[in-house]
């Protein structure tokens, strides 16, 4: 079975998440209703992007089928971005090949990540860290991964277009924990486990 079971859902506080290991064709998840409809494909090159975009989306109705959700329209904002038609219920989902995500929340801030282990992620790591969390973690592959997952993560929560990895977006480890901030607001914990050779961080609050 595909599915994974992932230590960052609990369904006793309405976060609810699909992990899925893609070992099938896109055929396989595209049952999703029509109005969810990807584009085609346009090169061969992008084969392995549409086909982990389709299994989030499967990994997502799925889970809406589970919670009676069958009902409401997943619709896309002006950046393209996914949500639900609703109020209460919040959605995420993210995909590194041959993985997919989805989560639910019913928490208005909710973002999910997945992200490979040692992606070259030193060399890029100057763009979205600032000076202390660089001075502090280049020598950690492990935590540059997970702080690119989490700043990926926290955009997604805040919703806010421009906002800045570097600038607006602060992260801290304190005894094993992962703590992120926005500008001057409170922080908040940053939940993440670790699989495979991938990292995935959730937002959620």
């Amino acid at each position: 079975m595909p599915e994974i079971s992932s230590q960052l859902s609990n369904p006793n506080l309405d976060v609810h998440i699909k992990l899925w290991r893609i070992d099938e064709t896109a055929e396989f998840f595209q049952i999703f209703p029509d109005s969810w409809s990807m584009p085609p494909i346009q090169k061969q090159i992008q084969a392995n992007k549409y086909l982990e975009s389709v299994a989030a989306r499967y990994c997502l109705w799925e889970l809406m089928k589970s919670l009676g959700l069958e009902s409401l329209e997943l619709q896309q904002d002006y950046r393209q971005r996914p949500y639900l038609n609703h109020p209460l219920w919040h959605i995420s989902i993210s995909h590194s090949y041959p993985f997919a995500v989805a989560c639910i929340s019913k928490k208005p801030m909710t973002g999910i990540d997945i992200e490979k282990k040692d992606r070259n992620v030193n060399k890029i790591a100057p763009r979205f860290l600032n000076p202390t969390e660089l001075a502090n973690w280049q020598a950690d592959s492990l935590k540059l991964t997970l702080a690119w997952s989490a700043k990926e993560s926290i955009y997604k929560a805040w919703k806010k277009p421009g906002l800045s990895f570097q600038q607006e977006i602060a992260l801290n480890f304190i005894d094993e924990q992962f703590y992120g901030q926005v500008n001057s607001e409170e922080p908040f914990p940053i939940a993440f486990e670790q699989f495979d050779e991938f990292v995935i961080t959730l937002v959620n609050h």
